[in-house]
């Protein structure tokens, strides 16, 4: 059964070099439905690097562990292709992806019993478009697992991302907020200029600026513009901080919030907005620009 199934994605000659026979792991990856083409470069590509049958045995493992587990393996796919392009090594390979199999792991006991919650469940059908409510938790589920364990694997601790995401769980963001900012928030958490020496003051800011409607854009964008602030205003991070949420209080748009933070224009008024070329935005500007929520006072 294993050598017509391996006929269909290389020749016999390859499958038979390959395992020397049946290929269990072969057929467990395609089991729990790895995509066959994509075993096939897999495999292609081993034997263009010389790698042996065990090798590409250890190296598959952890991928089909995450398949069968219903977890996302596609960025570990990609790895194995990256890696045998540049011809690291099988074990160089196998110790990457065994790592990002135990952040994916650890990311699931943080992020699927959230999912689960029935107030994140009416967030991302609100959020779902023309995706059906099936794919769109299985999308957002998956953006929101594998930006977890991206900051898992920078060593952003589990506790500091169970913080987070406990406060993204607030009403007034589960009413009007953004599944796929949440997750630009997780992936970000770790590169943010006060994580190391505050993690509360960097989860606050995440928190505050999807509560003011940044977009995934704009939430990726601002660990960036806080260091340039910090850079060019030689202000500590927490006064910074506490600039930003009077900014956002005050419904200065998010785009104009990042601007000013990337250009160092932290003083001023009102609230801090001064910047070059651009207008005072107030009461008649509350819509923020793109239709976003009304603020709220600045997260506490």
């Amino acid at each position: 059964m294993l050598i017509v199934m391996m006929a269909l994605l290389v020749t016999p000659s390859r499958a038979r070099s390959l395992s020397g026979g049946d290929d269990p792991v072969i057929s467990r990856a395609l089991n729990a439905g790895i995509n066959a083409e994509r075993i096939e470069l897999l495999v292609i590509r081993a034997q263009s690097r010389g790698v042996s049958p065990d090798q590409l045995q250890q190296i598959l493992t952890p991928v089909i562990t995450l398949a069968e587990r219903d977890l996302p393996y596609h960025l570990m796919m990609h790895k194995v292709v990256e890696g045998l392009a540049k011809q690291v090594s099988a074990h160089e390979i196998q110790l990457v992806l065994e790592h990002m199999q135990n952040s994916m792991i650890r990311s699931a006991a943080l992020v699927d019993p959230w999912v689960a919650r029935q107030e994140v469940q009416h967030l991302i059908e609100t959020s779902r478009g023309s995706r059906t409510a099936d794919e769109a938790t299985r999308h957002y589920r998956n953006k929101l697992l594998e930006s977890c364990a991206h900051s898992l694997q920078m060593h952003v601790d589990d506790d500091l991302l169970r913080d987070f995401l406990e406060e993204v769980s607030s009403m007034a963001i589960m009413k009007n907020g953004d599944v796929a900012s949440i997750a630009a928030g997780l992936l970000v958490l770790f590169e943010m200029p006060v994580t190391q020496e505050n993690p509360g003051l960097g989860v606050r800011l995440l928190v505050g600026a999807i509560h003011a409607g940044f977009n995934a854009s704009e939430i990726r964008k601002l660990p960036a513009a806080l260091q340039s602030a910090h850079i060019h205003s030689h202000l500590p991070m927490e006064k910074i901080a506490g600039i930003m949420d009077q900014q956002r209080y005050d419904n200065i748009p998010a785009i104009h919030i990042i601007e000013n933070l990337f250009q160092g224009n932290v003083g001023g008024s009102p609230a801090g907005f001064s910047a070059s070329g651009l207008d005072t935005y107030g009461d008649d500007h509350a819509d923020r620009g793109r239709g976003q929520r009304p603020l709220t006072p600045p997260v506490p």
